[in-house]
């Protein structure tokens, strides 16, 4: 009998999601994936994943061409 096979109260044997090995439930730990892990397999989540990247500027939907002014007038030649 392994010491992992061994009885402790409220505990319970689990196995990691990565390597399969066998521990207690105490000595595994949740990552950001959902999955269980070992210490030896638990990484933290990247910090570029946090990072937002800024909205685009964003075009109109249709324009117009700025006007030419034809003025007619008494100073007009």
């Amino acid at each position: 009998m392994t010491m992992r096979d061994e009885y402790k109260p409220g505990l319970w044997n689990a196995t990691c999601d990565r390597c399969g090995r066998k521990f207690k439930s105490n000595e595994l730990t949740k990552d950001w994936q959902g999955l269980m892990l070992c210490k030896r397999d638990w990484e933290p989540r990247h910090p570029q994943d946090f990072v937002k990247a800024g909205r685009p500027e964003t075009a109109p939907d249709w324009t117009r061409p700025q006007p030419t002014w034809n003025l007619i007038g008494p100073d007009a030649e």
